[in-house]
């Protein structure tokens, strides 16, 4: 089995993803949710409403990377490489988020000290506790995500990993005939496709293709577009809270994102490395956690001059804003602190980095 090489186009796609889930909050949940009161220009909300599939995006970039992440990987290695990477900022964004509802009074984003300590644990939603900020539920379905992996590393199933995906997405498809609750909620059952589609075109860009990984991509992606369909028609119907696009549309966007993924296993996409690429892939992350209750608390913050700005020049200066936070998060916590939890919880350090992923010139974006 040859090296693969680094996949720019992931930390791209990631970069993407976070971008069209700030626009979704900031001009059109925002104000679906009475939380931001300035019109947005229709066409611009009505493109925006559409965001929320950058959340999908996200799920696809987490099965390719995880898998990558995992081949090869002790099981202790792992669980290093992960909570190294996701606690540090996220913690940060747990604690900063609840200090600016504090300071600010909100009572609409108001948080207790419980909350924000059950919220550092990323899975507050297994004690019934809400997220001190809504983005958050798809971190502790990634985490959900990790866990599954785990439990393959531990039983040494991973040469069996296409096997296992089969068996999810049969749990998928159940979910997909008749809600199920625990299988919903525990086996990330409504976005198991995903996951899954990400890691087939992984195993496709190591492995090339064979009649098992062409059915089950087939499947996923089948299962993706019937999810996608139903809950862009529940929203229609009024079963949502807010317009998440024409069933058309979403059903266009994620068949869409299946073939980007496509083009870069095939080689019919290419990048080389950039500095747009490298923030992207160093920013997204704490971008995300930071931006939308601090975000919407910025735009409709009580002083005059501020508010008689144009609401997308506010929008503007609020996202540059959030990344400048983000920056200094990375620089002074996310990176310093990763280092020391992964020393601490792997020690030994058996996993070595894959090299396609080892830095040359200067350190880059890892696609962790």
């Amino acid at each position: 089995m040859h090296p693969i090489p680094r996949f720019h186009q992931i930390d791209f796609l990631r970069g993407l993803a976070c971008l069209s889930v700030v626009a979704f909050h900031f001009l059109h949940r925002g104000q679906v949710g009475g939380w931001l009161v300035d019109p947005v220009l229709p066409w611009l909300e009505s493109a925006a409403s559409l965001g929320h599939l950058g959340v999908h995006l996200f799920f696809m970039v987490s099965g390719f990377v995880i898998l990558m992440t995992a081949e090869g990987a002790t099981v202790r290695g792992f669980i290093a490489s992960r909570v190294s990477r996701l606690y540090p900022a996220f913690w940060v964004g747990v604690l900063l988020t609840a200090a600016v509802v504090w300071w600010s009074g909100s009572a609409v984003f108001a948080v207790t000290p419980g909350q924000v300590l059950a919220n550092l644990t990323m899975v507050p939603h297994w004690v019934h506790v809400e997220f001190v900020d809504g983005a958050y539920w798809s971190l502790a379905a990634e985490l959900q995500f990790y866990l599954l992996v785990v439990a393959l590393l531990h039983f040494g199933q991973m040469r069996r990993v296409e096997w296992w995906a089969a068996a999810w997405l049969l749990v998928s498809s159940v979910n997909a005939v008749r809600r199920l609750y625990p299988l919903e909620f525990w086996l990330d059952a409504r976005w198991a496709p995903l996951f899954v589609a990400g890691m087939l075109f992984y195993r496709i860009s190591r492995k090339g293709w064979n009649g098992q990984r062409y059915l089950l991509l087939l499947w996923a992606c089948s299962l993706t577009l019937w999810y996608g369909w139903s809950g862009a028609v529940e929203a229609k119907l009024g079963r949502e809270p807010m317009d998440l696009g024409s069933p058309l549309q979403v059903v266009v966007c994620l068949a869409l994102f299946h073939a980007v993924f496509l083009a870069i296993v095939s080689g019919r996409w290419t990048m080389r490395a950039s500095p747009l690429v490298y923030w992207f892939g160093v920013l997204t992350y704490p971008v995300y956690l930071l931006h939308q209750n601090i975000g919407y608390l910025a735009l409709m913050a009580p002083v005059p001059v501020w508010q008689r700005l144009d609401f997308h020049l506010r929008v503007v200066v609020v996202v540059v804003a959030v990344v400048g936070v983000a920056w200094l998060v990375n620089r002074w916590v996310e990176r310093p602190l990763a280092r020391r939890l992964r020393a601490a919880l792997d020690p030994v350090g058996r996993v070595q980095p894959p090299a396609h992923r080892t830095p040359k010139l200067r350190p880059q974006a890892m696609v962790r």
